[in-house]
């Protein structure tokens, strides 16, 4: 096989790599604009967006973007490999190389390096919507379990409050209770109040009872004293007798 032939194929080689690098790169960034869109709508909390990015990297299937990205990077090393055949047909010394086959080389390295760019910068930009997808999806988490969470602390709360309004019911009862018994401790102590004066006018209006009282206790009085007086003369002769007086 000549060197023109070789050439020829290796360069035919080269541009159908970048053709399908072209169209790996295409498919890449849209699935990356997706992405993005899927994260502004859900960080613009929009229930009628694009989907979520989860769902779409779900959608995609396991390892989705990341097989896309496996696919332009073996693409890429094969590109380079093919443009490493050229520049081994043009330092070849059985044919010395052409400016035409210099150009065409230095374009697919150019390409090369054009292609190389655009997979950084749209990994990037995937790898950042990837990034704010994970952390709006934990604080939505968040805010939804503090959501779900409300109802049970508003429960609680009830409940609380419930037992308060309780409380307040038994210690309202219990002052009602004391209220009332004060009260009837005023109404009895005027009932003995009324007694005593009642008693104190009947006395006052039977003045012979008062002297009648007078000398039940002056004779309680006297009998106490005569037995007072007896008991002891019996003790006295009982303590006579006992030792001989």
């Amino acid at each position: 096989m000549s060197t023109s032939t070789s050439w020829d194929n290796a360069r035919r080689h080269a541009r159908a790599l970048e053709t399908a690098l072209d169209g790996k790169l295409s498919t890449y960034s849209k699935l990356a604009a997706t992405i993005a869109r899927g994260t502004s709508s859900s960080s613009s909390g929009g229930g009628g967006g694009g989907p979520s990015v989860s769902r779409d990297l779900e959608e995609e299937g396991e390892g989705g973007y990341k097989l896309v990205e496996e696919e332009i990077e073996e693409l890429l090393g094969k590109l380079e490999q093919a443009i490493d055949d050229l520049m081994t047909l043009i330092n070849s010394p059985s044919q010395p190389p052409s400016s035409s086959m210099q150009h065409a080389a230095q374009r697919h390295r150019d390409n090369l390096d054009d292609y190389r760019r655009d997979f950084v910068r749209t990994r990037n930009n995937v790898e950042q919507s990837v990034r704010r997808s994970n952390l709006l999806g934990s604080v939505r988490k968040d805010i939804n379990d503090y959501k779900s969470s409300l109802p049970s602390q508003t429960d609680a709360l009830l409940q609380d409050r419930g037992r308060i309004d309780s409380s307040h019911r038994m210690i309202d009862d219990t002052l009602n209770q004391a209220y009332a018994t004060r009260e009837d401790f005023a109404q009895q102590r005027t009932l003995l109040a009324s007694i005593d004066s009642r008693m104190g006018g009947v006395l006052s209006q039977m003045p012979g009872i008062n002297s009648l009282i007078s000398m039940i206790r002056t004779r309680r009085r006297r009998d106490s004293i005569i037995m007072g007086c007896v008991v002891g003369l019996c003790v006295v002769v009982l303590l006579g007798y006992m030792f001989g007086f």
